[in-house]
């Protein structure tokens, strides 16, 4: 039982070894590692600070694109909106164009056929005339002159015209 009861030597020893212990870690371990906590403390507060405003730059920049990308997009958008009206005022120009070059065709058309027709009429009348002034000379048994000719054919053309 010895061992459980204190001895007033060993406790005054122990003491004496702790407190000079605790003096020699105070002056060659305590100040240095608690530089290094210290030390350590500010880097994690300069790295968190550091963290912060990368943070903010970040935001900041994440949301400069957006800005960026939302200018884009309405511009792509004015863009196809401009797009779409020249389309559709080349659409309306090449539609007037083709229907004026059309109307032009079938007035050239309409001329052509007014002129063949004419032409027709005109040759028409001249063989009636020469038919005519053949038939009238076996007929009669003498040649007409010009100017006689004419006015029987005026004549049968008017009595032509008045039956139709």
């Amino acid at each position: 039982m010895e061992l459980m009861t204190p001895n007033s030597g060993a406790i005054f020893w122990t003491i004496l070894t702790f407190l000079t212990l605790l003096l020699i870690l105070r002056k060659l371990a305590w100040k240095p590692i608690l530089g290094m906590v210290d030390e350590r403390e500010g880097q994690i507060k300069a790295s968190l600070e550091q963290a912060e405003k990368v943070s903010q730059e970040a935001k900041k920049t994440l949301s400069e694109q957006a800005q960026i990308l939302e200018a884009a997009r309405r511009e792509s958008q004015e863009i196809l909106a401009k797009a779409r009206q020249s389309a559709e005022i080349s659409k309306t120009e090449i539609i007037q164009k083709a229907q004026t070059e059309a109307e032009q065709l079938i007035q050239r058309a309409t001329r052509e056929i007014q002129l063949s027709r004419d032409k027709a009429v005109a040759e028409l009348r001249d063989l009636a005339v020469e038919l005519s002034m053949t038939a009238t000379g076996k007929l009669i048994g003498k040649s007409l002159d010009k100017k006689d000719h004419e006015k029987l054919v005026k004549e049968s053309l008017q009595k032509i015209g008045n039956v139709n």
